[in-house]
């Protein structure tokens, strides 16, 4: 009896692991990228001339409920961080860019995790299918 009670009480122990080790890795469940759409507007440069600026407008998403967006133009180096509303969506502070330069956007749940990062095109264009700016081209 004494023998079969510390097999019984090795294989618990070994299910046990295996269940800890299990909890410790759960499955990963990807947290959808944004979609933004952006608007443009003439400011003065401070030099007597102009420049556009670029407002970015994230679009509602559950599953960005009061997140903190990460908004990166690619050519000019610069960029915004702005809060989600209760809806997901946001509208950022104006960025400094050109139109067709390669914009990233994502962003971190509250809870810490991080959307898969999209690529848009700085345009005022929206994709009909999305209703976000188009992707960047591969």
């Amino acid at each position: 009896m004494t023998a079969m009670r510390r097999r019984f009480l090795k294989l618990a122990s070994l299910l046990g692991g295996v269940a800890l080790l299990w909890a410790c890795n759960a499955p990963f469940i990807p947290v959808p990228p944004p979609g933004a759409t952006f608007t443009s507007a003439l400011v003065d440069d401070g030099a007597g001339g102009q420049k556009t600026v670029w407002t970015t407008h994230g679009l509602p998403s559950v599953h960005a409920a009061f997140a903190t967006y990460y908004v990166y133009d690619e050519q000019t180096k610069g960029g915004i961080i702005a809060t989600a509303a209760a809806d997901g969506s946001f509208t950022g502070m104006p960025l400094e860019g050109t139109m067709g330069d390669h914009v990233q956007v994502r962003y971190q749940t509250p809870n810490g995790d991080y959307s898969d990062s999209t690529c848009l095109l700085l345009t005022t264009d929206v994709d009909p299918s999305t209703g976000s700016a188009p992707r960047c081209p591969p």
